[in-house]
């Protein structure tokens, strides 16, 4: 590299003789100099080097004008971690001292949906707040660094398992505590970048793609794992009214659409035809993580359905039981159809008697609530980072 610069040196000396500025020749030499931190695309890359999970700068700022977080107080002392800044015009956030590079970053994660979330003596929705804050700086670090496939992957697969977890366990809270559009703003976009990568990582070495998800398996070491099939599935029953997540699918390779992804589309296919039995009995076979997925959309799928059978039902002398359209729509209970059924318009005790003229259609859709036979509800959110489906 030296001698390629020297060289470079002379042939702009040589230029400068026939009128170039010496300014013109300092920028030169620097951007051979700044040649050093390029990436495997050839772009230009900040290397943090802060290797704790907070700059000493914040940290001092924070524990000065006392900014520490209640669950930044720990039994040893304080652990800060470092907060989600949002970018000014005057300020300057790629300063390698404050960035944390890849294995600070996967630390930092760890640490946070590991040993934060067990904490007990804060309501659930705080430790939400807090994880969902640091998070985002985790990715704030990420993008400016402008990290490789390899390493997003590993970061931003737990990331959405905590949002799909928090989506369902907080979806009854209220919006001033919990905020289901926002938080499936970060879901989504985690999802995107994460099935980016791994596009990106497929069309390099389908071999590498493999070993890179293999490392993050759940192990005996209490790593992070890591579940693209998983991954996949959320993406679909996370967008059940959109088509695109089922265009994508036809495009994987055949080794992921044969494999438990293809419950996810056919769910999704089900739904798109109108056939909400067939969805709600091909629940029953997803794994927590995705069953709690698909019961954030239970309202929108009960709503449509109610107003099939209202059509198809639509009889003054024909009644149908509470107990069968509870069991074709995945309701918790029967006072819930009759309570659900009156809300749409329909009169209901033991048998719902529908009458399509009197049904509800512009009625909003009501809150998601927590479902019976979601074992999602039992579990802590380290137990949902360790398996795969």
């Amino acid at each position: 590299m030296s001698l390629l610069v020297n060289f470079n040196c002379v042939y702009c000396l040589q230029k400068l003789s026939f009128g170039l500025e010496l300014l013109h020749f300092y920028i030169f030499l620097q951007l051979i100099m700044d040649s050093r931190n390029l990436n495997k695309d050839g772009e230009t890359c900040i290397h943090g080097t802060c290797l704790d999970m907070c700059p000493p700068q914040e940290m001092n700022l924070r524990k000065r004008e006392k900014l520490v977080h209640k669950l930044e107080v720990t039994t040893e002392g304080y652990k800060l971690v470092k907060c989600y800044s949002r970018s000014a015009a005057d300020s300057n956030m790629a300063v390698p001292s404050q960035l944390r590079p890849f294995p600070t970053l996967m630390a930092t994660t760890q640490y946070l949906l590991l040993n934060v979330s067990k904490r007990k003596d804060v309501k659930m929705s705080v430790i939400y707040n807090f994880l969902d804050d640091r998070l985002r700086s985790v990715r704030q670090d990420m993008t400016i660094q402008r990290l490789q496939p390899e390493e997003c992957v590993k970061l931003l697969e737990p990331m959405i398992r905590f949002y799909c977890y928090y989506s369902y366990r907080l979806c009854e809270y209220p919006l001033r505590e919990f905020d289901p559009v926002l938080n499936k703003k970060y879901l989504l976009e985690c999802m995107k970048w994460f099935l980016a990568c791994c596009d990106a990582l497929e069309k390099t070495d389908l071999e590498s793609m493999t070993d890179i998800l293999k490392d993050l398996n759940l192990s005996k070491d209490n790593i992070l794992s890591c579940d693209r099939t998983l991954v996949e599935s959320l993406y679909v029953l996370c967008n059940l009214s959109d088509i695109h997540p089922l265009y994508r699918y036809l495009s994987l390779p055949n080794h992921l659409k044969r494999s438990k992804l293809k419950l996810a589309y056919e769910i999704a296919v089900a739904n798109m035809l109108g056939n909400y039995v067939r969805v709600w009995r091909l629940a029953e076979q997803l794994c927590p993580l995705t069953f709690a997925a698909l019961c954030l959309y239970l309202p929108t799928m009960q709503k449509r359905g109610l107003r099939v059978i209202s059509s198809a039902y639509n009889s003054k002398r024909l009644n149908v039981p509470t107990k069968v359209i509870q069991q074709w729509l995945g309701f918790n209970s029967e006072e819930e159809v009759r309570v659900m059924c009156a809300y749409y318009g329909q009169t209901a005790t033991d048998v719902v008697c529908f009458n399509n003229a009197l049904f509800k259609s512009d009625a909003e859709v009501p809150q998601p609530k927590q479902h019976h036979m979601a074992r999602i509800s039992r579990l802590a959110l380290g137990d949902v980072m360790f398996y795969t489906i």
